[in-house]
């Protein structure tokens, strides 16, 4: 056991450098879930990199969308539908560390985690794509408000005869602190 904790332990002294800069992301969201049917959200992200480029792994849940019908001319009305997102992607920061205002670009995949009352959902692989600001100083507490599009198509079916595609996700707005380190 002792060996497996120096092990981790080597493995965090030789990825400090690759740490800087990086941090975690704490935001609330309001945006589209399914088909024009919007709600607000809570998410995390964890950024790992340097001055300019990171990596981003994130999650951002929904509120459930209630009285939903899904598929058209389908039985079930009051369909409650959730939607969960998973995002792995890259980030571009125009200004360095110096800067109090950075501004950011980014995209990656995103898995959408989707779920209905009555019907059968497929979760499905996407892309987003998003644009922001961060505000303070580096490292410590910063500000962020960004714009993010996330898109992927769901397949919902009831049974073999009732199939359909839905698009989930859509333009969100999240504004939340960042902790950067």
């Amino acid at each position: 056991m002792r060996r497996v904790f120096l092990v981790m332990a080597a493995c965090c002294v030789f990825a400090s450098p690759a740490l800087a800069g990086g941090g975690v992301d704490l935001f609330a969201t309001y945006g589209e879930v399914v088909e024009s049917e919007s709600e607000l959200g809570l998410g995390i992200r964890v950024s790992l990199g340097g001055a300019h480029w990171m990596v981003d792994a994130g999650f951002a849940g929904y509120q459930t969308v209630e009285n939903f019908q899904i598929i058209k001319e389908s039985p079930y009305e009051n369909e409650d539908f959730k939607y969960r997102v998973y995002d792995l992607g890259l980030r571009y920061v125009f200004y360095d560390e110096f800067h109090k205002l950075r501004p950011y670009l980014g995209g990656g995949a995103s898995l959408a985690s989707s779920s209905a009352t009555y019907a059968r959902v497929d979760n499905d692989l996407g892309f987003y794509g998003l644009a922001g600001m961060r505000y303070g100083k580096t490292p410590g507490i910063q500000f962020m408000g960004e714009l993010i599009y996330r898109w992927a198509e769901a397949e919902v079916s009831y049974s073999l005869i009732d199939e359909d595609d839905v698009t989930v996700g859509g333009l969100a707005l999240q504004v939340g602190v960042s902790f950067i380190f």
